[in-house]
């Protein structure tokens, strides 16, 4: 009986070891890691995608989670203060632009915590950065509405400088757009974030209401803001002349596509995996809190594009 008793402590004591954490704490037991997490906003897909993967993994690893949603700067770095004043052991950003908390983020490291970013921007203090290849997503993007424009007419953009992914497919659309001498970003509007849907639809509303006729093309920075234009296009019945480009490949993309058929307007969206972006984040960091060595400090995970009418795919990295 104690034979068998001592196997069942063995046993025990072994698949404690799967936990996320490390032996070496001052009482010699099993130290949780405590990680905390902040978003910038829930209202698009890709960010709600990734904070439930992370939440997820996190958990699987046997973590403590310490989330948080922001919206704005100043919220997002008391929200990082709290966190360091909770004595955690990491911190993942997700969204937004993390150089913006800088100041919050070095006294995190200073006190060695390991740093994440999730699609928000990479700096010298970063541990491990996530991310699509946002530039490739706006280029890619801006050349299929070229190509639907017949590289000509004037554009709508719809962007937003607080994120720096979006910023880089915005630079990115425009060294595009800039190749062709009859095309022309005849207005850029800027989204409220996060409560961008009426306030988008108020702006293209009030594009279209003074010159709809002349405007050929949408580029959107993210599906929620270019859903908004589609709506409102629809309703001044001018989906036929006006073409849409999106990213994040929002499910709510696919079922206008699919509704739509031959006559969506809304052509293309380049599809992220925020779900695998998420867990490899939290792997990579979990992996630095257990002492190993990553073999890169950036991951690039693909992306794909999806066109109407009926949606096909093909692997962009």
């Amino acid at each position: 009986m104690k034979r068998v008793f001592a196997l069942i402590l063995a046993l025990a004591m072994s698949m404690s070891l799967f936990a996320c954490g490390q032996s070496g704490s001052k009482d010699d037991g099993q130290k949780k890691f405590k990680v905390a997490i902040n978003h910038w906003g829930q209202a698009n897909f890709f960010g709600r995608v990734g904070k439930e993967a992370m939440e997820d993994e996190l958990t699987k690893l046997g973590c403590e989670i310490i989330p948080t949603v922001t919206d704005n700067t100043p919220d997002r770095m008391k929200a990082i203060e709290n966190a360091i004043a909770l004595g955690v052991d990491a911190i993942i950003v997700q969204e937004g632009d993390i150089t913006e908390a800088e100041t919050a983020i070095l006294e995190a490291k200073q006190k060695g915590i390991i740093i994440g970013s999730m699609d928000s921007g990479t700096a010298d203090y970063v541990d491990f950065y996530v991310t699509s290849d946002n530039p490739l997503l706006g280029k890619n993007t801006a050349e299929a509405l070229v190509e639907k424009m017949g590289a000509k007419g004037r554009i709508i953009e719809i962007i937003d400088d607080s994120g720096s992914m979006t910023r880089k497919r915005r630079d990115a659309a425009h060294k595009v757009f800039d190749q062709y001498p009859d095309i022309e970003i005849a207005y850029s509007l800027v989204y409220s974030w996060p409560d961008y849907d009426a306030d988008m639809m108020n702006q293209v509303s009030a594009v279209l209401a003074k010159e709809g006729d002349n405007i050929s093309g949408v580029f959107a920075v993210f599906d929620g803001v270019g859903i908004s234009a589609y709506k409102t296009i629809k309703e001044f019945g001018l989906q036929d002349k006006i073409f849409i480009c999106g990213v994040d490949g929002d499910p709510d993309v696919y079922a206008l596509m699919k509704a739509d058929g031959e006559n969506c307007n809304y052509i293309c969206t380049m599809a992220q995996d925020p779900d695998t972006m998420a867990r490899t984040c939290v792997r990579a960091v979990v992996d630095l809190l257990n002492g190993k060595t990553l073999d890169s400090k950036v991951e690039y995970i693909p992306c794909l594009l999806y066109t109407s009418p009926s949606p096909r795919d093909r692997s962009l990295s």
